[in-house]
Formats: structure tokens, sequence, C-alpha cells
């Protein structure tokens, strides 16, 4: 059984997940006959706040938690590297945990590094709302939110442009003379495959093309996603481009073209997103959409540090430009 959450409290109490905040921590005035329906849904549902987790706030050590989604992609390792350098210059150690795209699993990771004393946490969260995740976090945690943002969220974020983006990678197919360019993309509920999304749609309405849901792949970011999205549109769909929404997922499509001797970019062109050394020596050499990896890194750790050195507010928004790499892979359409 799932633990009962502050979410399903405020269900229960029909409340916001606010007012169940306030009553539980004392933090505002609640009427008497809302507290008293929030404390009867508590009892019904057995839920029983984390003050212990409060509590250790207290106690400021030096360490630093990071809560990834996947810890094989090579962007997030990357932009772990470059976390790590600059909090080992602060002297801050960082602890890692994984979480497998997994809800239950990312809240057992917050609550284990919350119990070993964290000063702040720097989270890639699959949580589509920030509820999902909250009730353990205390109120005066230092937190940044690193690549995806759920909804609800006020804390820091760092992010990219995903739907800029995007819109320049379907409109450099556009300018190749490709018209029916499909999207193998990540897992639905996400910002950053929302904003993806986004920008592909935007990008084809500019140049007058038609919107099909049938061009679209939703995955799970991972290799086999690349791999069985390219064989199900390239199967079902008259695409002669392909957009492929993580390094991962390119990977995997670049290998069943690969496989199956589908010619790249004279029977099917492709552009993919992230860049690293792998995409220079693909055959052909990968078009991409490159992050900003080192500075995504860097600023998720300078904006966590100020959080817990000088007090800095928790709700400073960075997004970062994205660039697009030309090399061989998106040639001219036939």
């Amino acid at each position: 059984m799932s633990r009962v959450s502050i979410k399903d409290v405020a269900k229960e109490a029909s409340v916001s997940t606010a007012t169940v905040s306030h009553v539980v921590n004392g933090t505002r005035f609640v009427a008497e006959s809302t507290t008293i329906r929030v404390k009867q849904a508590m009892k019904n549902l057995g839920y029983t706040p984390n003050f212990a987790a409060k509590t250790l706030r207290s106690q400021k050590t030096s360490t630093i938690g990071i809560v990834l989604p996947d810890i094989g992609n090579h962007f997030f390792t990357s932009v772990v590297k470059e976390i790590e350098s600059v909090l080992g210059e602060q002297q801050y150690q960082l602890l890692v945990g994984n979480t497998n795209e997994d809800i239950e699993t990312e809240r057992k990771k917050i609550q284990a590094f919350i119990s070993q004393q964290v000063s702040g946490l720097i989270i890639a969260s699959s949580a589509k709302h920030y509820s999902e995740i909250a009730w353990d976090i205390p109120d005066d945690l230092p937190i940044v939110f690193i690549d995806r943002l759920p909804e609800e969220t006020n804390q820091s974020s760092i992010v990219v442009d995903n739907e800029k983006g995007v819109q320049m990678a379907i409109e450099q197919f556009i300018q190749s003379g490709h018209q029916n360019i499909g999207l193998i993309t990540g897992i639905h509920s996400l910002s950053t495959t929302k904003d993806r999304i986004k920008g592909y749609k935007l990008a084809l309405a500019k140049h007058g093309l038609p919107f099909s849901t049938n061009l679209i792949y939703n995955g799970n970011s991972k290799f086999e996603s690349g791999y069985k999205g390219c064989e199900h549109l390239l199967g079902t769909t008259n695409a002669s481009a392909l957009f492929v929404a993580n390094n991962l997922m390119s990977v995997g499509a670049m290998t069943y073209l690969t496989e199956n001797d589908i010619a790249v970019p004279d029977d099917v062109a492709i552009i993919g997103f992230d860049d690293y050394r792998w995409a220079e020596i693909t055959s052909p050499p990968l078009t991409v959409i490159k992050q900003p990896v080192e500075e995504i890194g860097a600023a998720a750790a300078t904006e966590l540090l100020e959080q817990i050195e000088l007090g800095q507010p928790r709700n400073k928004p960075y997004r970062f430009e994205t660039e697009l790499i030309l090399r061989s892979s998106h040639h001219n359409h036939k």
C-alpha cells in the first residue's frame, strides 16, 4: 500500500494542500471548523506528519542531495559532474539518488536525504505536481529544480527553452524540404515534454503545416523508446524526418535505422536533442539541439549555495538558450 500523502488528506477534507500544511505546521490561521475537518481526515486516513524531518533541518551539514530520474542518461551525469565540481570548491559533498522515473522512489530518496540532514536538495523530478513530493519537505529547506519543473512549484529552477529549441529543429527540417515530420518524445506529463510538443506545433503552424497526433510517439526517454518510436512512426506514417527529444532515444532511433538498412538522411532525416561526442561520429554525424550542460550544472549549484549561505529567495527562475548544431543527418528531402 502506498503512503498516505498530504494530497490525499486535502481531497478527503475538501480543502487545498496548502490548507492542510497550515493546519499541520501552524503556519497560518485556519478556521476552527476547517481545522477539525482536516484533522478528522488525517485520522480517517492514518496520516502522520513527518515532524522529525523539520527538526533535523536545524542541524546543518555540508552535504547536498541530488535526486535524478535516470543516472544512466548522459545529460544528467554531465550535469552532476559540474554540480559536484562547484559544490566541492565550497567544501560540500554530493549525495546522488536515482529514481528510475518512479514517484514513490523519488519520495523515498527525498525522505532519506532529509533524514541525513542535507543542507539542500537539487531535484529533477518525475512528478507532474509539486504536491506529489512536497509533504515531507521542510518549508525552510533550500531546493533547486533542474530540467523538469512540476506544476505549482515556486522554488528556483534551472531549465532550457525547450519550446524554442524544438522550433529550431523542426524549421530546419522544413527548410530542407520536409513536411511530414515525426516527433519521438518522453513522458507526456513532464514539463519538458509539454514544452517540446508545443514547440513542434508552433513550428508546423508557422509554416502552414497540419498537426497530427499520429506523427507523435510518446516514450519513456530511454533507448528502447527511441528504437520502438522510430519503428512505429516509419511503419505507420509517411514521415520523411524524425526529431528525437533526448540523447538516449536518439541512440535508440539510430540503432533501429542502422539495423534495418535505412539510410540517413537519404531515406529518413533525423535530428536529436543533446550533443555529445558520439553524435559527431555516428554515420552520418548527427544534427542536434545542444543544451548548455555545464552552465545548467553550475547555475544549479550556485543558486543552491546562495540559498544556503546568503538566504536568497527560493523562486529565482533560470532559462538557458539551446543551440542548433548542424551536421549531416538532416539533409534535403528528395
